[in-house]
Order: C-alpha cells, then sequence, then structure tokens
C-alpha cells in the first residue's frame, strides 16, 4: 500500500510559549513495496513524520492516506484502529515498547488483540521470536532481563507477529553488534522482497547504500530531496552541508576518483568495486 502525505504540518504544544513547528508543509508519496531510508540531522522531522504513519501523532493540517485510511486532526481512534495492524513501528528505544511479564505474553498482545486465539498468538510469538534470532527458551522470560539488543528484537517480533503491510523501523540495529545488524538488516530486506513496504530511519550511510533502495532527506521539517540512493550519493557537498557522512565505500571512490580513477560512485558493493578498480588498471 503507498502512502501519500498532502500539505503535512505538525505542531507540537500550539498556541503555547513551548509552540514546535515539526513537518511543515509535507507532500511526499511512498510507494508500495519500497525500502526506504529516511535521513536527516537530529531534530530535522523524521520521528515525527514517522508517527503520522500509524497515527500515534495526528497532523495539526493536511492529511495522510495509507490505502483507504485517510488520517486527519480530527480522526476518531475507532477509524484508525485498523491503521495500527496494518502499519507496524518500532521506536528506537525498545525498553520503551515492551510491557507485559515475559516476552510471549509481550509478542502475544498484538494478535490477540486484533483477534487471534491464545493457541494461534503463541504460535505466531514462537515463529516470529525465531525469525529475529532468539529461541523458544526467551518465551517465558521477562523481556526487561534483556539486553538492550534482545529487546531490539524482541520489539520487532512483537511487531512482526501482527503481519504488518507497512514496517517502519526508527535506527533498528543501535545496540547490535556487526553481525547482529547485519542479520536484522537482511530479515526486513527480505520481508521487503515478500511485498512488504519497509521504512528505516537511519544514521548509518553504508546500511543505507547496502540495503536500502530509496532515500527522503528531511531538513528542518521539510522533505528536501526523495530519490534512488546512489543518486543521492553522488551529491557529496549537499549532504556536507546537513553533516551526513558519505558511505565509506562511495567516499573512498571518490578518493580514487581524485587521482586520476574513473569509476561510477553508484557502486554498493566491494566485488563491484574491485572489479571497477580492476577493469580501469588493464585499459
Amino acid at each position: 500500500m503507498s502512502i501519500t502525505f498532502e500539505k503535512v504540518e505538525h505542531i507540537y504544544s500550539p498556541e503555547t510559549p513551548f509552540a514546535y513547528h515539526a513537518l511543515k508543509g509535507v507532500d511526499l508519496v511512498i510507494p508500495k513495496g519500497s525500502m526506504t531510508a529516511l535521513i536527516g540531522h537530529t531534530g530535522s522531522g523524521k520521528s515525527t513524520l514517522i508517527q503520522h504513519i500509524n497515527a500515534l501523532l495526528l497532523p495539526t493540517s493536511g492529511s495522510i492516506k495509507v490505502e483507504d485510511i485517510l488520517v486527519t486532526a480530527t480522526n476518531q481512534l475507532k477509524t484508525i484502529k485498523p491503521l495500527r495492524k496494518k502499519a507496524g513501528l518500532v521506536f528506537q528505544f525498545p525498553e520503551y515498547q515492551l510491557f507485559e511479564e515475559t516476552i510471549a505474553k509481550d509478542i502475544m498482545f498484538g494478535p490477540i488483540n486484533f483477534g487471534a486465539s491464545e493457541n494461534e498468538a503463541l504460535e505466531i510469538a514462537k515463529k516470529t521470536l525465531k525469525l529475529v534470532g532468539l529461541d523458544e527458551g526467551y518465551l517465558e522470560k521477562s523481556p526487561f532481563d534483556l539486553s538492550g539488543g534482545q529487546k531490539r528484537r524482541v520489539a520487532i517480533a512483537g511487531i512482526l507477529a501482527m503481519d504488518p503491510e507497512i514496517l517502519i523501523l526508527d535506527e533498528p540495529t543501535a545496540g547490535l553488534d556487526p553481525q547482529g545488524a547485519k542479520e536484522m538488516l537482511s530479515l526486513f530486506k527480505r520481508i521487503n522482497k515478500h511485498g512488504k513496504t519497509v521504512i528505516i530511519v537511519s544514521h548509518d550511510m553504508n546500511q543505507v547504500l547496502e540495503y536500502c533502495d530509496d532515500a527522503i532527506v528531511m531538513n528542518k521539517g521539510r522533505v528536501e530531496k526523495y530519490m534512488k540512493v546512489e543518486e543521492l550519493f553522488k551529491e557529496a557537498e549537499y549532504l556536507e552541508s546537513l553533516s551526513i557522512d558519505l558511505p565509506l565505500i562511495t567516499s573512498f571512490i571518490r578518493s580514487l576518483n581524485e587521482n586520476g580513477f574513473q569509476i561510477d560512485t553508484s557502486i554498493k558493493s566491494i566485488d563491484e568495486l574491485v572489479d571497477a578498480i580492476g577493469g580501469e588498471l588493464h585499459e
């Protein structure tokens, strides 16, 4: 399902001395089945924007349409509850998303809330826990006894248990070691290949280049750019102006090109780069 923002504004604490204009005239269409990175410096509006997709926040003005569900400033809970199943959001700090006394109950909560029996929900919990790299031995443990990385996996399992059409992840690899991060991002890519829309908020441009197809750049509450990641990373000066680092491989290619090579900066993998360097050396 596509996600359409039309002239979306969001003001925190409006008409008070603490008013903060977080989103400013956002027009945006995220196609169904895309794997999209949302990037920008801290305070650019990324977290505010993603919380509008499943109506955790309502717009001050404008609208968001997710399939046949329209979200505006006047929505009532009964009209947006179905959206909570369609669009699953995993926050940056998973400990705030876990609340039950056992991991099993935490993962089962969503499916039961949307009509599954306890037995059905338990089977779903076992399956999704395995998907995120934890075995069934964790089911009866308290989520509050877990490490930060394990909490993140359980929070993701709780969202996957509802089989959402849209998966939204705010810094999903925070707290994970490099191998754990790779496993998790590979999981999101597999989910995306099954037709799900995946949106990842990330500060890691290496991950953005390797795993995402498109990138949205936010700055001061506005969407400034929305384009293919390999095209975006050709705009080094623009990204530097926002204090966004280039992926390591892109930065290395730029260094090579400054020293006489002519290698395409859209290359994503080491193998491709090795082949490109070899081709240059044999010309």
